[in-house]
């Protein structure tokens, strides 16, 4: 008799740890299939912000290109993540992008946010060098294949003492011309993003070289030259 308790006590504690078991098991699966609902979840919201942030960034950049000069179609290689955004980023190391600026800069515009110092920092309001994009900019703000982001001065002759003294917060000069005068780029700046497409920090200063126009150097050898004769 007490055989048969004890192994009816037996199965009936087999059954319970079975059943116990059974429960866990159904348990744990419930829960990882409730994990993997929430990370589909997650992921999907999280596609969703992107794609937002992205068509949020393409709507602000169309509206900069629409208040600027005309654009061109790009003509040098393009991140390809980035090939569907109004302005892409630039799929060419460092001494290939300076290369282009320094012999055709005009291939570069397609890549470029025009930008000029923050009101921020010119108030006093911060002490860092904060860029914001601005459409009449006196800089060029572009992003490289490794989302790194290059300051470049907006190409062109500098015209103003004021010029030249605005880009002076961000690069360093090598050499000295008063205005009109030939910009010579010897390295570009670089900056980290405060807000992606929109505010930078200078992280490093470029350096760049002014140069007397040529045309305008020409022009008064030329008048030396009458004068000397006639004088003579």
């Amino acid at each position: 008799m007490d055989n048969d308790r004890l192994v009816d006590s037996v199965k009936f504690l087999l059954k319970s740890v079975r059943q116990l078991s059974d429960h866990f098991v159904e348990t744990n699966e419930n829960i990882t299939r409730s994990f993997d609902s929430v990370r589909r979840d997650v992921t999907e919201l999280t596609e969703r912000l992107e794609q937002l942030e992205t068509s949020l960034q393409n709507y602000r950049d169309e509206d900069l290109i629409a208040s600027g000069a005309p654009r061109r179609e790009p003509e040098l290689p393009v991140r390809s993540d980035t090939q569907e955004n109004a302005i892409p980023a630039l799929n060419l190391p460092l001494d290939g992008l300076v290369d282009v600026y320094r012999n055709t800069p005009a291939l570069l515009q397609p890549f470029a946010r025009p930008c000029s110092v923050s009101g921020r920092t010119l108030s006093g309001a911060i002490e860092e060098i904060e860029l914001e994009v601005f459409a009449q900019g006196t800089t060029w703000m572009i992003e490289t294949q490794d989302g790194e982001w290059v300051l470049l001065p907006r190409p062109g002759m500098l015209q103003r003492q004021t010029q030249i003294e605005s880009l002076g917060r961000l690069f360093d000069r090598s050499a000295e011309a008063s205005p009109p005068a030939e910009m010579e780029l010897i390295k570009p700046g670089f900056a980290h993003g405060v807000e992606h497409g929109r505010r930078w920090y200078l992280k490093e200063k470029g350096v760049i070289g002014l140069h007397a126009d040529p045309l305008q150097t020409s022009l008064e050898k030329r008048l030396q030259a009458l004068e000397s004769k006639l004088s003579g």
